[in-house]
Parts: C-alpha cells; structure tokens; sequence
C-alpha cells in the first residue's frame, strides 16, 4: 500500500520499497522511510515527477514540444526504468536551455554550445550529445524533420581532463586475494560478477529464483535482453553451499540483510578494495566483467557468445586484456625456454 505521505510510493514482496510514476518509471528505494539514502533518494524521484507542471502548450516547431513527444512515445516508454531515468536528466536539460528554440532550424554550433557549458564534466557533455542525437533520429523516423537531418549526429566527443579512465582487468592473484580477505556480502558480488559477467545493477537484482543449479537467468536491466547463464563449477558450489539455510528472495544483500543497488554496490566493493592490503586501489566491480570475458575468451567461446553475455564493448576491453596476457604468458614461456 502506498503511504499517503510518501506519494508514488508501494512495497513490493512486502519488504522493498519502490517509486512508481510515469515520467520516473518503476524504480527502487534504497532501504526503507527513515534512512537518509531512501528520503535523498526519493526527493531526486520526486523532483522528476514535477518538472512538467506544464506550461500549457508549447509551440510544435520547440525544443519543448519535440521532448514532450519523445517521452510519450512507445520507443521512450519501452526503455528500462534506469535508462529512461538516466535520459529524463539530459532531456530536462535541453528542454531548459533549448525549449523554445525551433528544433528543425537548430544547428551543429548551437548544440555544441550546450554540449560546452558542462566542458568540465565529459560524461555529462557526451550525453548531451548523445540525447539530442537519439531525438533527432527519433524524429526523423517519424518525419518530424527532413530526412537525414541529425546537427548533433558529428559532434565529436570532449576529451576528458587527465584522458579516459579504462577499468582495469582483475589479476587471478587479485581476486583471490580478495575472496580470502573481504566480508562476506562481497565474496558474493566479487563471485556472481566473475562467474557471470554481468553489470553491477544486474547482481545486485539476482534473486534466488534465478538460480538453478548449473544455470542462472538474468534479464538485463540495461538492454532489457533475457540470458541464461551456465555456472561455472566454482559459482555452483558457492551458490549451492549459501542457499542452505537462506530464506530471503535476493541473492545478494548486506551484512544487515539489506539489498544494493547498482551505485551503493559499486561504493561497497570500492570500498573493500581498499581494505585490503596488496590489493590495487583502482580495482573495481566493472573490471571483473572484463576478467570474465577474458575467462570466456580463453575457455573457446566465440565472439558471439561472448558478446551476448558481455555487450560489445565490454567484449572490446575484455579482449584487449585477454591478449596482452596471453602475449605475456608466450613471452614467459620462451625465456624459460631460453634459459633452459
């Protein structure tokens, strides 16, 4: 039920509190009322619902306009929840530095504009890039526009200050090393994102369900794609010793019972890491994908299989990894056999 004071908010499986709205999605709480993550957490939803109490009609030559269309459209609403979330931020933001400007006379400089007022933070400027160019495709699908007419579509991507951080590939010894020393709950993470080689949001949504003793189902929350997933002997045994004894639905949870989402565990293994000594400060929970992708690599699978598990381009990094170690175990081998 709904706390009346907690507007668009219900209890799924009688214990996780969720956000519902239409502009929101279907979106998770962290905790429950009371903790600061669940109230911060909640007022960023809540600001979202009320960013369109509208200004009647806006002309349907605007900015405004076209972006009210996108987000009532079958295509916006058949995105995973944490995607239409993560677009819905850099809509607003166009639609509050272009919404009244013609979209079909909008041109490559007037959106690198935009794009350079947040020069200073790349991931952010990429996406308004990124955005504006998914709305103009859109468009023109739906012959709002000439056809092929895209000013977003060429605008390079900002280099980031310092250059573009690359997640960096776990080591057999480092996750180990991990393994024997950090607490339970990230044993579980660091094993499930090894053995299955999925996203952190997509771990932490596991449910016991899922798992079936040699295979374990996930519908990934970014692509919305359905995997079954064979579990590696090490997984399985893990797994099948953990389950005795558990009654909870989730797979993953904290020390106190409580489950993650993507960010909060992303944070927890960062902060395990660090914990640990001999363990690399950068390592984190993405770079076991690409550790997984390396094991894939190595086992014989194809690109085909690999890339349906990983996506392209965590195939991409996995692969790049996967070659200079098995160009230095070669070189290995030949000094030794040098020395021989």
């Amino acid at each position: 039920m709904p706390r009346t004071d907690l507007p668009y908010t219900y209890i799924a499986k009688r214990k996780y509190w969720r956000f519902r709205h239409k502009l929101v999605g279907d979106m998770p709480l962290p905790g429950k009322p009371g903790d600061p993550a669940f109230h911060e957490k909640y007022a960023e939803f809540k600001a979202l619902t009320e960013r369109q109490k509208i200004d009647a009609t806006p002309a349907r030559t605007s900015w405004k306009w076209l972006i009210r269309q996108y987000r009532a459209s079958a295509e916006y609403r058949a995105l995973a929840d944490a995607t239409q979330l993560d677009y819905s931020r850099t809509l607003d933001l166009l639609d509050d530095l272009l919404g009244k400007q013609p979209f079909a006379l909008t041109t490559t400089t007037m959106i690198r504009a935009v794009r350079d007022k947040h020069a200073d933070q790349a991931r952010k400027a990429h996406k308004i890039k990124q955005v504006a160019s998914l709305l103009y495709s859109w468009a023109d699908d739906h012959q709002l526009v000439k056809a092929g007419f895209n000013p977003a579509k060429d605008l390079r991507r900002l280099k980031k200050k310092g250059g573009t951080r690359e997640y960096v590939c776990w080591s057999d010894h480092e996750f180990d090393l991990f393994i024997s020393k950090a607490i339970v709950p990230m044993q579980t993470a660091a094993m499930l994102a090894r053995y299955t080689g999925q996203r952190a949001e997509d771990i932490a949504r596991m449910v016991w369900s899922d798992y079936q003793g040699d295979m374990i189902r996930v519908r990934q929350n970014k692509t919305g794609t359905p995997l079954m997933i064979a579990c590696p002997a090490p997984l399985q045994q893990y797994l099948s010793a953990m389950k005795r004894g558990r009654s909870g639905v989730v797979i993953l949870t904290s020390a106190a019972g409580a489950p993650y989402n993507a960010n909060s565990l992303s944070s927890a293994i960062g902060r395990e890491v660090r914990k640990i000594d001999g363990m690399p400060v950068d390592r984190s929970i993405h770079g076991l994908r690409y550790m997984s992708g390396a094991d894939l690599e190595e086992a014989g699978c194809t690109v085909g299989q690999i890339t349906a598990v990983l996506g392209h381009h965590a195939y991409q990094m996995a692969m790049k990894y996967a070659t200079q170690r098995l160009r230095a175990r070669e070189a290995a081998a030949k000094r030794d056999r040098n020395e021989a």
